[in-house]
């Protein structure tokens, strides 16, 4: 929204603020006012409707979804009184805002709002499913754009926790991502430090007290032994570690203990049957697999920016990451050649700003800052040390070849591998069949039963990889940003060294 605005509507203005298309922070609280809102002291509530991530929702069936949300009668007093659809696009779906005077005329429809949504959604005539993700209630410019994503966060965990969910609330979403991760990069390390204190048999005991709800007697009849045998036990568990089951501090800290490794027990013998074919060969991705692209295409548009007299260059970046990342998909979906891409991404930025600019000559300066970015993932050389050793390592990316190749010897990291298949020399890119079937063809001896692709965005890696008929793991790092329903990937990690436990 720009400042020669005198009107906007309801679906464009949301728009605009989360995906930060505004000039000030008074253009936008003038035009919400004309909405007939105060975008400082009404209370909004981000709600998003997602179509699966591995089932990208066409916009015949966005538009659908639209029209049929809009008889929605369950609103805040605020909604009511806007007379028209309130419904935006979002990448794979539509969002909405509900406004409120506090939080209370918010909170007290909402659970009639979640059940007209499934009813609405149930009647349907659409296979696919989708999930509704609820943010929290906030205020403010940044309060919309903060509910907005954690409404996004909220489905994206739930269709990894809780694939069999319709109604997806952040707070408990966010929980379990936050219990998963810390168990999937905690977990083994604190398991290990205290059961290796401890017998098998105390261990047992242990794990049986809490599942029958820490009473003595009961463990000791489904053990099949006497009470004053647990006892012995837990007391042992006492001597040994310095943790007391009859403390309620020390207690819960066994209790989640016996969880994590219970998880993380499951989680090896799984990953074990997965893993009986062994495997020869590794694909591994670059970008945000083992060098950290993120802060690397920070680092150069932000100096590019600079050099070209631009203040402030990080308010920008936000706009360049969605339109860089729209980009990226439609070469991965082949709808744009990858010049496009390259030559486009900053004149489309600039201009949602207002400003023309030589999109080729921009494209130029940041490819030389990129071509020096070296930054690894954490534990990457580590891992492709203990790869190496056991298999044959060989890189798999989509970009540009001269950068790619740059950036790896710079890294040290291109020591490792046999090959590099970069989609501008391979002439296709993935998750395309004619990618993998160039890499199959030019890798001696191949065997895509006993190869494993490992990489980050499920789209082009895991999705060619299932594609392909090779196993795939998939790398999730840091918050959750691409999870799909119904994703079957062979394995999952969060950690490169996690890999040792798949492969080991």
């Amino acid at each position: 929204m720009y400042s020669n605005m005198e009107s906007i509507g309801f679906s464009t203005y949301f728009n605009d603020v989360v995906n930060y298309f505004y000039e000030d922070k008074k253009l936008v609280a003038q035009l919400g006012e004309k909405l007939g809102f105060d975008v400082n002291q009404d209370v909004f509530l981000g709600v998003v409707f997602l179509y699966p991530s591995a089932e990208q929702g066409t916009f015949d069936e966005k538009e659908q979804l639209k029209e049929h949300l809009a008889e929605m009668q369950n609103l805040p007093s605020i909604n009511k009184q806007i007379k028209q659809n309130q419904f935006f696009y979002v990448d794979n779906g539509v969002a909405t805002f509900l406004i409120g005077n506090d939080k209370d005329d918010i909170m007290k429809i909402l659970p009639d709002f979640k059940k007209e949504a499934v009813n609405l959604l149930d009647s349907m005539d659409q296979k696919k499913k989708v999930r509704v993700g609820f943010g929290l209630p906030e205020k403010g410019i940044e309060g919309i754009t903060r509910t907005y994503s954690y409404a996004i966060k909220a489905v994206k965990a739930g269709e990894i926790f809780k694939k069999e969910r319709c109604i997806l609330d952040y707070m408990g979403m966010e929980i379990y991502s936050s219990i998963n991760a810390m168990v999937t990069n905690y977990g083994k390390q604190i398991t290990d430090i205290v059961f290796e204190q401890l017998s098998d048999i105390e261990i047992r005991v242990l794990a049986k007290y809490y599942k029958c709800k820490e009473d003595i007697d009961t463990t000791a009849r489904v053990m099949n032994i006497p009470p004053d045998l647990v006892r012995e036990y837990l007391a042992n568990v006492k001597k040994s570690t310095g943790l007391d089951v009859h403390d309620t501090e020390d207690s819960f800290k066994l209790h989640l203990l016996v969880i994590a490794k219970k998880v993380l027990d499951t989680n090896k013998k799984i990953d074990k049957i997965k893993a009986t074919n062994h495997y020869e060969y590794i694909l591994l991705d670059i970008d945000d697999t083992l060098l950290d692209f993120q802060a690397n295409e920070r680092e150069s548009f932000i100096n590019v920016l600079k050099d070209y007299g631009y203040k402030n260059a990080e308010d920008y970046l936000p706009v360049y990451k969605q339109i860089n990342d729209r980009l990226w998909k439609e070469y991965e979906q082949g709808i744009i050649e990858k010049p496009e891409v390259l030559n486009t991404r900053f004149s489309k930025t600039m201009k949602e700003f207002g400003i023309e600019v030589n999109g080729k000559e921009w494209e130029s300066k940041y490819r030389s800052y990129l071509n020096e970015g070296a930054q690894m993932i954490e534990d990457a050389e580590e891992i492709c040390q203990w790869l190496k050793s056991k298999y044959r390592l060989f890189i798999i990316s989509n970009g540009v070849a001269q950068t790619q190749r740059k950036r790896l010897k710079a890294s040290g990291l291109d020591k490792y591998f046999e090959q590099v298949f970069v989609s501008e020399e391979v002439g296709a890119q993935k998750p395309s069949k004619e990618f993998f079937s160039y890499v199959e063809n030019h890798i001696p001896g191949f065997d895509k039963s006993r190869a494993l692709i490992v990489g980050d965005s499920y789209s082009s890696d895991i999705q060619g990889g299932l594609q392909y008929g090779i196993d795939t793991c998939w790398f999730i790092r840091g918050d959750i940003k691409e999870q799909e329903s119904g994703e079957k990937s062979t394995y999952r990690i969060s950690g490169l060294k996690q890999l040792k436990d798949i492969l080991d």
